[in-house]
């Protein structure tokens, strides 16, 4: 068993990898947070940076914005799926321990491939939430203000691939963002 989960961890090595490249060669740049992206288990611990400018929190945009985070508890249904996911995972761990006998080490890189798996569905499901936010902060504001907002976000971002942006980030590309406002409102 140990031998397929080192397989499975050389497997994701590469493809995170090939995603770097792939991302390198789209964007023309280099990123210094790359080398951390593609080691296997650190890359549990380091987080993707986010672009948050406070002083863009009096924009009526993005006040509409947040209030709808808050008035459906996206924050708290977002803590909810993440403890879903760990209980399943803590599941299976217990599982394998008493079918399989695994060691702690074939445990932890099995958690840890457990987490590279989920973070896609995890990250698609707040993708939808910020889809929702953003509709109903265009629709309280205007088409235009929405458009004003994510071409300043776009502008502040690290451009990133869909592909990229969905493994690594809880918020869409602002181009995508942008894309899916005006395709609700057209």
């Amino acid at each position: 068993m140990f031998f397929w989960l080192v397989v499975l961890l050389g497997i994701e090595f590469v493809f995170r990898v090939a995603l770097e490249i792939r991302e390198a060669r789209l964007f023309s740049r280099k990123n210094r947070f790359a080398l951390f992206r593609v080691i296997p288990f650190i890359n549990d611990f380091v987080p993707f940076p986010e672009n948050r400018d406070q002083t863009e929190i009096s924009n009526p945009f993005v006040k509409f914005h947040e209030e709808v985070h808050e008035k459906l508890h996206h924050s708290m249904t977002r803590l909810l799926l993440k403890g879903v996911f760990f209980f399943l995972s803590i599941l299976g761990i217990f599982y394998v321990i008493g079918q399989l006998r695994m060691s702690l080490v074939e445990v932890v890189i099995l958690f840890h491939l457990a987490l590279f798996f989920l973070q896609i569905p995890y990250h698609y499901y707040i993708w939808q939430q910020e889809f929702e936010a953003d509709a109903y902060a265009a629709k309280k504001t205007s088409i235009t203000q929405a458009k004003k907002q994510f071409r300043l976000l776009a502008n502040q971002e690290i451009p990133y691939s869909t592909f990229f942006a969905l493994l690594y980030r809880e918020h869409p590309p602002a181009a995508l963002r942008l894309k899916k406002v005006i395709s609700k409102f057209s």
